[in-house]
């Protein structure tokens, strides 16, 4: 008939030793080696202590429904423009002419955040009058919530140009959030939250000045479709689809701490079972010399 364990204990085997010997200087080695070497491996192998990552977000963004439009006809001969700003149209009265503009934003999976801007803008011209370059500044507001409380705003600079009379020109695009530095993690930053265009109308400073921030956003992966012929009316359309943010950022204390101490326990694991088992050798063998050996029974309570 065969036999069955019915209750075990194991048995704890203790190597005593002074303060201050080779076993003790041993078992600290042994110790520091469990502690630091798991820390060394993990920040040696990059990506331990994260200084900035990435996240994806949708922004919530709004069509100001204030622009700026300036129109070139005859190469290099006079302009047509018009804006938004009532002290820019007084500056440039001369050259007024006032376009007929509609604007719609569209949610397209009811979110409750509106995903594109579908824009048309027509302009009157004389038959005597061919168009051969168009720029249009649209202004937008721009938040962003969840990694940090960005609040700015910003614009989006359509520009065509062209040797030939134009007619048409349609832009599709995506509003893209551009950054130079990484956002700090919940800490709000709202010192782009004024307006784009104050008391310098001249396109070059306007763009200058917008292009020195650290934050902002510009139209990416565009495609013009134009069509030529000289008429007696300019048709500009915009369809400019609001792109998820790639936000980079850096992260506080605790969520670096978070992801930290799960990769240096992982190769904890592996180090103190591997030192113990190097322990367990050097004192059984008497490798290391210890004045007293004892053998425990240790009974479960």
């Amino acid at each position: 008939m065969g036999l069955l364990t019915v209750h075990s204990t194991p048995l704890l085997k203790e190597y005593q030793s002074t303060a201050i010997s080779r076993a003790t200087l041993f078992t600290c080695v042994c110790f520091a080696i469990i502690v630091v070497g798991p820390l060394l491996i993990a920040y040696g192998s990059h990506g331990f202590w994260s200084k900035h990552r990435i996240e994806r977000q949708v922004p919530r963004v709004r069509f100001e429904h204030r622009l700026l439009l300036v129109v070139h006809h005859q190469s290099n001969g006079p302009l047509m423009t018009w804006s938004t700003f009532p002290e820019y149209n007084a500056l440039m009265s001369p050259f007024l002419r006032r376009p007929t503009i509609s604007s719609v934003e569209h949610d397209e999976n009811k979110d409750g955040i509106y995903d594109r801007l579908e824009l048309n803008l027509e302009l009157e011209t004389t038959k005597n009058e061919t168009i051969h370059s168009v720029q249009l500044i649209l202004i937008f507001s721009y938040a962003l919530t969840e990694i940090s409380d960005v609040n700015m705003e910003t614009m989006a600079v359509v520009q065509y140009n062209s040797g030939m009379p134009l007619s048409k020109v349609h832009y599709a695009g995506d509003l893209s959030w551009v950054q130079k530095k990484v956002l700090q993690f919940r800490q709000p930053d709202n010192r782009y939250n004024k307006t784009v265009i104050s008391n310098r109308y001249e396109i070059s400073d306007i763009v200058e000045n917008y292009h020195s921030r650290e934050y902002m956003t510009e139209l990416k992966n565009g495609y013009y479709t134009p069509q030529f012929g000289s008429g007696t009316r300019l048709r500009i359309a915009a369809n400019i689809r609001y792109a998820e943010a790639v936000v980079e950022y850096a992260p506080g204390f605790w969520n670096v701490i978070k992801w930290a101490w799960i990769q240096y326990a992982s190769i904890l694991v592996i180090f103190f079972y591997v030192i113990e088992t190097v322990k367990n050798f050097a004192f059984s063998n008497r490798l290391v010399p210890t004045w007293n050996e004892k053998t425990i029974q240790y009974i479960r309570q």
